[in-house]
């Protein structure tokens, strides 16, 4: 399936909420996905997941990534880290710069590359750890 989607349409979100994640920007950059980032409680999942305390699990990522210049992992995975190297720049008041950058571009990359890879099953299997939408106000 192909999908066209550009990161400055907001159309893309509701698709990849449904499992749709060939939705996702092609290129998917990290000014793409705060909202993205946070249809999970990384918190939470990586405890369900069994990956421990994300706090400590996401940091060795990131030094492996650092040492690597790349990331790897299972989507889930690699959402637990975009989720915390978000939470991680929101924290420090200020956008990544220079090498940083370049690697959470890359994080975003590794992501939806596993994500549009992803059966059927498995995407089912993350969607239901979504963080359920609130209902708008009337």
């Amino acid at each position: 399936m192909s999908i066209e989607t550009h990161s400055d349409d907001p159309t893309w979100l509701p698709l990849v909420r449904a499992g749709i994640f060939e939705a996702l920007p092609d290129p998917l950059n990290w000014e793409d996905t705060p909202e993205l980032a946070h249809f999970i409680d990384g918190y939470v999942v990586s405890e369900v997941a069994g990956l421990g305390s994300l706090r400590i699990w996401a940091n060795v990522r990131a030094e492996a990534a650092n040492e690597t210049e790349s990331w790897s992992g299972t989507a889930l995975e690699l959402w637990c880290c975009l989720f915390y190297e978000h939470r991680r720049y929101r924290h420090f008041g200020e956008d990544p710069t220079g090498q940083d950058r370049y690697l959470l571009h890359a994080l975003c990359s590794a992501l939806r590359r596993e994500l549009v890879g992803l059966p059927t099953a498995d995407r089912a299997e993350i969607t239901r750890l979504f963080i359920p939408l609130e209902p708008p106000q009337p």
